[in-house]
């Protein structure tokens, strides 16, 4: 039964690939790429601070996405492995009752 309900988790939880992960690094990167031009820009300094504070928004966002993304990528490996390590540890158990009846 624990296995069946770890393999339902690790089924339903959003898979997270490394195209996901080069999209968002983009988009962070283009973010930064705003923010360093507008900075530069000759925006009075209201204007700038109002658009820079929009693109920092946007940057944690994404970023926050990346890590979230990132982690979710880690769990799916660990529910993996545990799920290896529980039907080792079931036929382990299955071979020593056999053994010994």
């Amino acid at each position: 039964m624990g296995i069946s309900s770890i393999s339902s988790i690790s089924s339903s939880q959003i898979s997270f690939n490394s195209n996901d992960s080069s999209k968002l690094e983009s988009e962070i990167e283009s973010i930064q790429q705003q923010i360093n031009q507008e900075n530069l820009s000759k925006d009075d300094e209201k204007t700038k601070k109002v658009k820079i504070q929009e693109l920092e928004n946007k940057l944690y966002q994404l970023e926050s996405q990346l890590r979230q993304g990132q982690s979710q990528k880690i769990e799916n490996v660990k529910v993996s492995g545990n799920d290896n390590s529980n039907n080792l540890s079931d036929k382990n158990s299955d071979s020593t009752i056999d053994v010994f009846a």
